[in-house]
């Protein structure tokens, strides 16, 4: 089967961890057998000046662990106009297109990740050549508000246009069908996959005699909301030296983050390692002896999946996607913002480690999220899809 993504972001470079569990899924189908190739437009911000590379729009071609990739490169004129990002995506991503079946013919198959606005490619793709699309839609923008009736409306044709239409939980395709609903089905669900990286790697065990470490890994932002975790921790462990708590990647409350352990008397205790590569996020999942994920919405949570194969109970926010993640003995659920629910499941996981057994935690997550797993789901959609052209 020779299936083609066309994703609205993707890393730009092996260390860019960007859409990365895109790229995972795409190897993923390579492994199962399939022609796997991606084409991505990439529009950076005029921030970064407009006397750099990206504005040339030249193409660039690499063969990444079998799958056959070709980028581009420009920047992005219109951030606030979607009629106008929509035209840079169609022109710039039919370009891509037509360069990428000169070599490798047709594809059966296109899978969107993220409609806004790479889905603009793949209906003119449709319009012009039959190829059939699905979507997989990732972006909580359309669940907290954050889609102007403009993009709304592209984005309405895009799944009008799609032979199927999916979400990465349960939770988000509710509120799809709310936003969006499709004319004869509602929103389906195809999780994201957990790389073989973390599976592979031998289980530590927990709470060993250099202590207890939580660890959180996310953007640092307000909706992350780490600060509750650094609230929890000072809070609940002001007196436990050997329990220690880390920050792991970038963003704008990063300072504000670091205010924050100093004037709780904690800093000593929470370590801000900077941005992680994904290696280093496999090390940071390997060594920790829980994972927390803060945030006010998800609609998944990636990093969940990934502490989970990595054999480490969770503590997750009720924000959409962990509800669906997280099963019994997999770890904890705590209501949005509430620090003392937070710090209590903090304690109890210190306390009570020993009732999460982590090679349990691990094959419950292999058999709902591991690549031949995902991999299989996929290729029976695109078949059907695929079918009924």
């Amino acid at each position: 089967m020779h299936i083609l993504f066309i994703p609205s972001w993707y890393p730009v470079s092996r260390s860019d961890i960007g859409g990365s569990f895109f790229r995972e899924q795409a190897q993923a189908l390579h492994k199962q057998g399939c022609q796997v190739g991606v084409i991505y437009p990439h529009f950076s911000s005029l921030r970064n000046g407009i006397f750099s590379k990206e504005k040339h729009g030249i193409p660039e071609f690499e063969i990444d662990e079998g799958i056959f990739t070709y980028r581009s490169y420009g920047k992005n004129w219109f951030p606030r106009f979607p009629i106008g990002i929509k035209k840079l995506w169609e022109y710039f991503g039919i370009q891509l297109f037509e360069k990428y079946i000169r070599t490798h013919g047709l594809p059966e198959i296109v899978h969107v990740h993220s409609m806004l606005y790479a889905g603009v490619v793949a209906l003119r793709v449709n319009s012009r050549y039959g190829i059939p699309y699905i979507v997989t839609e990732h972006s909580s923008a359309f669940a907290r508000g954050g889609v102007t009736n403009s993009s709304l409306g592209i984005a309405d044709k895009i799944q009008h246009g799609a032979a199927q239409a999916f979400s990465v939980s349960k939770s988000f395709s509710i509120n799809l069908d709310k936003r969006l609903p499709r004319r004869n089905a509602s929103w389906g669900v195809v999780p994201n996959i957990v790389s073989q990286k973390f599976i592979d790697t031998p289980i530590r065990k927990i709470k060993d005699s250099q202590g207890f470490v939580f660890l959180n890994i996310a953007l640092m932002n307000k909706n992350k909301n780490q600060k509750n975790i650094i609230k929890a921790f000072a809070k609940y462990f002001s007196e436990s030296v050997h329990v220690s708590l880390v920050i792991g990647g970038h963003g704008n409350e990063m300072n504000a983050l670091k205010g924050l352990a100093e004037n709780l008397g904690v800093a000593a205790r929470v370590k801000f390692p900077g941005m992680l590569s994904r290696s280093q996020v496999v090390e940071a999942m390997s060594t920790a002896d829980a994972f927390i994920l803060s945030s006010d919405y998800e609609t998944f949570g990636v990093v969940l999946i990934e502490a989970l194969a990595s054999g480490k109970p969770v503590i997750a926010t009720r924000c959409g996607g962990p509800q669906s993640i997280v099963e019994e003995g997999d770890g904890i659920l705590v209501d949005v913002d509430d620090v003392d629910e937070l710090g209590r499941a903090m304690v109890r996981l210190n306390t009570e480690y020993t009732a999460f057994n982590p090679h349990e935690i691990r094959a419950r997550c292999i058999e709902r999220y591991s690549e031949p797993v995902i991999a299989d789901s996929l290729i029976k959609i695109y078949t059907s899809a695929i079918s009924k052209v």
